[in-house]
């Protein structure tokens, strides 16, 4: 709680009268706890009756201690109002709060650990809302940041999503398959969600964002099992086979493919389920909520689409009799493919390195975690320690007035002195008076006319020349704690000579391009003024050390001698010096200490006051000395920023057994990329062992992981075109993610080509065929997993709570960079698999045929095997 007052009874006492009436410190000490009681006396019983004896002495106003009887000298009583002026009073200010410039009381509540946040602020709305119906109008409740609010906004943003890309992937679908088709496979969205949702709640997580953006990235994909199976099945109902005997037999047909291509995406992001640290905690949600979809797609794919055409597909119309023209010009990109299948392959990888040189030359960089614009930013405020709380609030206030012109697009201003901003919880982070922190809430992101970034910025050029203090404008940091992106660690001995190298950094570092809120955690001991007692002085006039210090403590800070009580509140009863007598020196000086038999010792003869300076806050990192600087980028990639500093700090000399150490966000960033790195490795060599028991073949699974390489094409054309950096998080885990859908059709692709030559099909013959055949159920796939991912990507959805378009998105902010590497790898990946993936086949398979290495495919493997009755495939689908 800030800014809130706290009452107390004070007795101020005169020390020239406490000197004159020859009492002692233990005297008035004593007086107000042997007064000040409620004593139980136990039972008196009388004849029938039993009475409880009390003596009920509590003090309860300032005029009751007033009138206390002191003591007595020479027949004349002296009482408390004789020798101390007694007030009810408030406590001195620790803290000043102000909502938008008028005074108020801030009251932050956290949350325990594992609590539902939004459970949690429904509760506090309603204890707030039953609190303004017991005084209206007499007290103004407001709520000026509310995390489930924003939880809230994020979830239905997602559901928007949600929604928007189901109704898209089911109108694809009606538009290519037919409304029977279409209305088969849009069944297994609401059944793979509803088994996947419950499998969710049996693990206990909830629905954050995470987990939501996981639903939508695999929405597009639950149905390509059941598009395959479905389209499959109604083929052989083309080729004149009943209901039941289509859905038997192309089910069979590929359920191995369907199953193995299942397998290689979850293989892709099982390692992702192990990624360690504070990271790993925030997205550990995505591998787990995918894996799960996946695997409730397949079940729901390989059970229920097979039952449900079997009883309600219809009859489906018989093939064309001539190819359409999008076959036919398949057919002819296709052929030049096949009979060119070096060249392809060349002009492919030619494209790759390409596009990694365009992208280094002309892209936007790299960037850990992508930034949004946020919902609060915090204007950090530091002075000398020493600095007290009426000297840090006036710099606020100089701040506040500073921020007018700014307020048309801010929701709230609340300023609080005597606290830092740190982390922007005012609750968590260090109190004092030299500190305070001015919280900027904007509005909602879709009523936002302004980006709260550029407001941000322009308030911290702004306040830049305000002297005083040091000050910090920060944007509210989102996702996972990381550090500064600029963080600088001085290891070493010797604390001054820390000092000293941390000042030579800071001016070389200060006018780093875009580098922002430079600081040093190094902090100057408060001001300190100490009393050395002459003890042998003091002992022959009758005065101690603890006697002095306790006088001293009294005088100036105070000593509480008792409480009372108020309601239900209980507050202290405070023996102090008046304020006037304790501004100076000077004033100090002019104290008198009464001595054991009660006679003034002047507190100057005992002693003397001396300033004294020392260290301030002493930081250690692994039982090292260490100061850190902290700086943020604006404008700029803080990959780059960072850069600069280190090219500059490189020239610093550092005495032996000095070091300097770069950690916070970079710290972070090397750990997330090393784990990615390997990460991507093992889901390639998972993915790897899935396609080589499923083909007994080491060939295809290398003609599959090089079209996965080469639909990086896709992705770096994916950021340059949409002008995005390459995020060491989002890209990274959008590459690992394509990489686990881009085998999908390949699999279904090349087995159905490998059935054909066991079919006693040509090579190329059989790989055109193939082609044309999986043509329809390849696009469909890659097709409904774009579409899925678009209003993400565009940030543009149908608000289905307010029945209106929703053109702004504020999670699109966080996975657009991931949506548009998926979007635009897998539209290229699809490329590859009905071009390039044909035709790696074709020169891989002539070259182990010429080697003596591989032989053309019989019967009797997993996805090659053929059902006896089954018809030869028809010439187009």
């Amino acid at each position: 709680m800030l800014g809130a007052l706290e009452p107390e009874i004070r007795l101020e006492f005169n020390p020239d009268r406490l000197a004159s009436y020859n009492l002692t410190i233990p005297e008035i000490l004593a007086l107000i706890p042997s007064e000040n009681v409620n004593i139980s006396a136990g039972g008196l019983e009388t004849e029938g009756t039993k009475f409880n004896v009390r003596i009920p002495a509590e003090l309860v106003t300032a005029e009751q201690v007033d009138h206390l009887l002191l003591t007595v000298r020479s027949g004349k009583p002296i009482y408390l109002s004789d020798i101390a002026d007694v007030r009810a009073t408030f406590k001195d200010r620790t803290s000043f709060s102000r909502l938008n410039g008028s005074a108020n009381v801030t009251l932050s509540i956290q949350k325990r650990i594992g609590a539902n946040v939004v459970h949690v602020s429904d509760y506090i709305k309603a204890v707030v809302e039953r609190a303004r119906q017991q005084v209206p109008g007499a007290v103004e409740f407001d709520i000026t940041f509310d995390m489930s609010k924003m939880i809230r906004n994020m979830v239905a943003d997602l559901e928007n999503n949600i929604l928007s890309a189901l109704v898209l992937v089911s109108g694809v679908l009606l538009l290519f398959l037919g409304w029977r088709p279409s209305t088969i496979v849009a069944m297994i969205i609401p059944l793979s969600m509803l088994i996947t949702f419950s499998l969710v709640q049996m693990l206990g997580y909830t629905l954050n964002m995470v987990v939501l953006f996981s639903l939508i990235l695999v929405l597009g994909m639950l149905v390509d099992n059941a598009i395959v199976i479905v389209e499959n099945t109604y083929r052989h109902i083309q080729l004149g086979y009943s209901r039941i005997e289509a859905a038997i037999l192309g089910t069979r047909e590929v359920a191995w493919p369907v199953a193995t291509s299942t397998f290689t995406t979850v293989g892709a992001f099982l390692p992702l389920m192990f990624w360690p640290g504070m990271m790993g905690d925030f997205l550990k949600y995505l591998p787990i909520t995918l894996s799960l979809g996946l695997l409730a797609s397949l079940f729901v794919a390989l059970v229920f689409s097979p039952t449900i055409c079997s009883v309600w597909t219809g009859r489906s119309p018989k093939p064309r009799q001539r190819d359409h023209w999008f076959i036919r010009g398949y057919r002819r990109f296709q052929r030049a493919g096949l009979h060119n299948p070096g060249l392809t392959l060349f002009l492919a990888v030619c494209l790759l390195f390409a596009l990694i040189t365009l992208y280094g030359k002309i892209g936007e960089g790299v960037e850990f975690f992508p930034e949004g614009d946020p919902e609060r930013a915090v204007v950090d405020i530091r002075a000398p320690q020493g600095t007290n709380i009426h000297e840090t609030d006036r710099i606020a206030r100089v701040i506040e007035k500073r921020l007018e012109p700014y307020r048309p697009w801010l929701k709230h201003v609340v300023t609080n002195v005597g606290a830092s901003g740190g982390g922007m919880d005012i609750m968590a982070s260090t109190g004092g008076p030299h500190l305070a922190n001015i919280s900027l809430i904007f509005y909602d992101f879709a009523e936002r006319q302004r980006p709260s970034t550029e407001i941000v910025a322009a308030v911290r050029k702004n306040i830049a020349d305000i002297a005083g203090a040091e000050i910090k404008v920060e944007k509210e940091e989102e996702g996972p704690p990381t550090g500064a992106p600029v963080t600088v660690r001085i290891i070493g001995e010797d604390f001054r000579a820390l000092a000293e190298l941390s000042e030579r950094a800071r001016r070389m570092i200060a006018d780093v391009p875009n580098i922002v809120n430079l600081r040093s955690d190094l902090e100057a001991t408060r001001p300190e003024l100490a009393f050395t007692v002459d003890r042998r002085v003091a002992m022959l006039l009758g005065v101690n050390t603890a006697t002095v210090g306790n006088f001293l403590k009294m005088a100036i800070f105070g000593t509480t001698v008792s409480t009372y009580r108020q309601y239900n509140d209980e507050y202290d009863i405070t023996v102090r010096l008046p304020l006037a007598d304790r501004v100076d020196v000077d004033d100090l000086y002019r104290l008198k200490i009464p001595n054991a038999s009660g006679s003034p010792v002047p507190i100057s003869s005992l002693g003397h006051f001396e300033y004294q300076g020392g260290f301030g806050t002493i930081n250690r990192i692994d039982q090292k000395r260490v100061v850190t600087l902290t700086a943020d980028a604006e404008g700029r990639l803080s990959s780059e920023v960072l850069k600069d500093v280190q090219n500059r700090l490189a020239t610093l000399e550092l005495p032996g057994n000095y070091e300097i150490e770069y950690a916070g966000e970079k710290e972070t960033e090397d750990e997330s990329r090393a784990f990615l790195i390997k990460a991507f490795g093992m889901a390639t060599l998972l993915i790897t062992l899935v396609l080589v028991v499923q083909f007994n073949s080491l060939m295809i699974p290398l003609i599959i992981m090089t079209t996965v390489i080469l639909s990086l094409i896709g992705a770096l054309t994916g950021l340059l075109v949409c002008h995005l950096p390459f995020g060491i998080i989002m890209t990274g885990i959008g590459v690992i993610s394509l990489a686990g859908v881009v085998v999908n059709n390949a699999i279904v692709l090349l087995a159905y080509t490998r059935q054909l030559q066991q079919r006693g099909l040509e090579l190329v013959a059989a790989a055109a065929e193939a082609g044309v055949t999986r043509l329809r159920p390849v696009l469909l796939t890659a097709m409904t997993t774009i579409i899925g991912l678009t209003p993400m990507a565009v940030g543009i959805s149908y608000d289905f709570h307010s029945f209106t378009w929703a053109t702004r998105s504020e999670s699109s902010q966080w996975w657009r960079n991931m949506a548009v590497v998926v979007i635009f790898g897998l539209g290229f990946a699809t490329i590859l698999t009905l071009v390039v993936a044909p035709a790696l086949y074709v020169m891989l398979s002539r070259l182990g045929l010429r080697l003596g290495l591989t032989s053309v495919p019989s019967s009797g493997g997993n996805a090659e095997s053929q059902p006896e009755d089954a018809e030869p495939a028809p010439a187009a689908s």
